[in-house]
């Protein structure tokens, strides 16, 4: 068992963190928690149920998806947990109750390849499990799980709006880029009014028909790809910046006295959308135009999820 003061130290959470600390000197806690676990067997029996549950989640979500829902679930899981009376709370357990959640949903709409009452009862035991220990927080189980469900509809619902007011489907991981960059966008810019809001919402309405028929040419999902990564990347510069969340030193961090900065992580999530990219970059690469057979098949697959 880890001591609790190391793991308050590396990033566990506690009643009030975000009140104590704000949202840049305590939010780092919802994430930095979720890789924390108090023992070997804790860490091990989360990682058994991130590959029996995550394992058919993210096959039929595909990764773009089933990284955005983890960490919907880890952010709900999380800021429930915080509101423990006592004690600390670490581990994924939030995040992975969210997979519980969103597999439940795809198996509700059949969307699974697998028994609606073998997850049903799987969930039946994780809630006897979860209230049967005192140790357990319920609370970050609950946060996660109704996160990552409504997290699922939510994702399902956008495409369902976008095909029949857009009149267009695009694959998971440009989905995701445009949720993204239209988030980014309206917490840089910030409409105050009615009139502004509307303008932003019809510049977003713009942006992805643009990429409707970017993906109709030659090579367009490369194209498409390559500037929803750059547009990204400058996003999350211009966020870093602009908000500069501050340095965090040994007062907030604890004894390991890590330091981060607003570019920091911006400079991280932009890697990571980097990475994101490749295979979409690769594969448009040798794409002949929106019919390309692998862009037909993956629409196909998430079948409007």
């Amino acid at each position: 068992m880890l001591p609790g003061r190391t793991l308050l130290a590396f990033g566990a959470l506690y009643p009030g963190a975000l009140a104590h600390g704000g949202v840049w000197g305590g939010g780092w806690r919802l994430v930095a928690s979720g890789f924390l676990h108090f023992s070997p067997v804790h860490l091990l029996f989360n990682m058994v149920c991130l590959v029996s549950w995550g394992t058919a989640v993210e096959r039929r979500l595909g990764l773009a998806w089933f990284l955005l829902l983890y960490a919907a679930s880890l952010l709900g899981g999380g800021l429930v947990a915080m509101t423990e009376p006592r004690g600390i709370t670490a581990g994924a357990s939030g995040a992975i109750s969210g997979l519980l959640g969103a597999l439940l949903y795809l198996s509700l709409r059949r969307m699974v390849d697998m028994p609606l009452a073998g997850i049903a009862a799987t969930v039946a035991l994780n809630v006897a499990f979860t209230f049967g220990a005192s140790s357990i927080s319920w609370r970050g189980h609950l946060g996660g799980f109704v996160a990552g469900l409504l997290t699922c509809l939510g994702l399902q619902a956008a495409s369902w709006v976008a095909a029949r007011t857009l009149r267009c489907r695009f694959p998971e991981w440009l989905t995701l880029d445009l949720l993204l960059i239209a988030v980014l966008a309206a917490a840089i810019w910030r409409p105050d009014g009615p009139v502004a809001a509307g303008l932003l919402l019809l510049d977003i309405a713009l942006v992805v028909k643009a990429a409707d028929l970017a993906l109709c040419l030659q090579r367009g999902t490369a194209l498409v790809a390559a500037v929803a990564l750059v547009a990204q990347a400058g996003l999350l510069a211009w966020a870093g910046v602009r908000f500069g969340v501050p340095g965090l030193g040994a007062s907030s961090l604890g004894a390991s006295g890590l330091g981060v900065s607003g570019l920091g992580v911006a400079a991280a999530l932009a890697a990571a959308s980097v990475w994101l990219h490749l295979a979409p970059l690769r594969r448009g690469l040798r794409d002949q135009g929106f019919i390309a057979a692998g862009l037909q098949a993956e629409r196909r697959r998430v079948q409007g999820l």
